[in-house]
């Protein structure tokens, strides 16, 4: 179909010998938004990377659909930097000979991730965490991809800077992947979620709290499904 972005297939990832995801088949279209949740080191971030392309898949299929250009928003804020350079100067580096930014929208786009006046200025050296989380959030959006990838993007964020994000990210036409631990955030943009979790995936085609309903109802289920033998051992 045409709003075929991306596309995986018994796709296997690891490092080394360690192998973190199998078995992986995953269909990404047009206008999604969609939060990858799961414990800590069940490959949400591996995911993101081999969707991203940033590191190799040792088995199955990775595939982009046509004119399909990819942002990655990645955990660590600096290599989504140019550290040589001042705040404002990071912005317009991205200028092309297709996107002619002026210095006012420039000015215009930092603004909304709340670099005002001097601000614009700082070198990144002397920049907090927040400040390079929203940096990096403002260079995505002047060329905005189609499909926008981002492990992570309110750590190190005041709560003024969240809703910011989520305001920004509530008006991308493009198709969104996060991973996050914010409930909030979470709430606020996510309308279907992919739960990873000892190296397998699965789609919930709701909301998160689609998803919790139905982790409920499976928790349930399967409680009601112990043997008595096991029961009566544990008592």
């Amino acid at each position: 179909m045409s709003d075929l972005l991306l596309e995986v297939n018994d796709l296997h990832a690891g490092y080394g010998k360690a192998e973190v995801l199998r078995g992986i088949t995953l269909s990404v279209r047009a206008g999604q938004v969609v939060t990858v949740i799961g414990p800590n080191g069940a490959g949400k971030s591996t995911l993101l990377k081999i969707l991203a392309d940033v590191i190799p898949i040792q088995g199955g299929v990775r595939e982009l659909g046509s004119n399909v250009f990819t942002g990655y928003f990645a955990q660590n804020r600096l290599d989504n930097l140019r550290p040589e350079l001042t705040v404002f100067e990071n912005v317009m580096e991205l200028r092309t000979n297709e996107n002619q930014l002026t210095e006012q929208q420039a000015r215009a786009i930092l603004g909304a991730f709340l670099f005002r006046k001097d601000d614009v200025h700082k070198p990144i050296g002397v920049l907090s965490g927040g400040e390079k989380s929203r940096l990096a959030l403002a260079r995505l959006l002047v060329k905005p991809p189609n499909l926008l990838l981002m492990d992570e993007p309110t750590t190190h964020l005041d709560i003024a800077s969240i809703d910011a994000l989520i305001h920004a990210l509530k008006s991308y036409e493009g198709t969104l992947i996060f991973i996050s631990h914010d409930v909030h955030f979470i709430r606020a943009l996510a309308e279907n979620v992919l739960h990873v979790h000892s190296g397998r995936l699965t789609p919930y085609a709701g909301n998160y709290d689609y998803y919790l309903e139905k982790d409920r109802k499976s928790t349930r289920l399967n409680s009601s499904h112990i043997p008595l033998s096991r029961m009566q051992s544990s008592a």
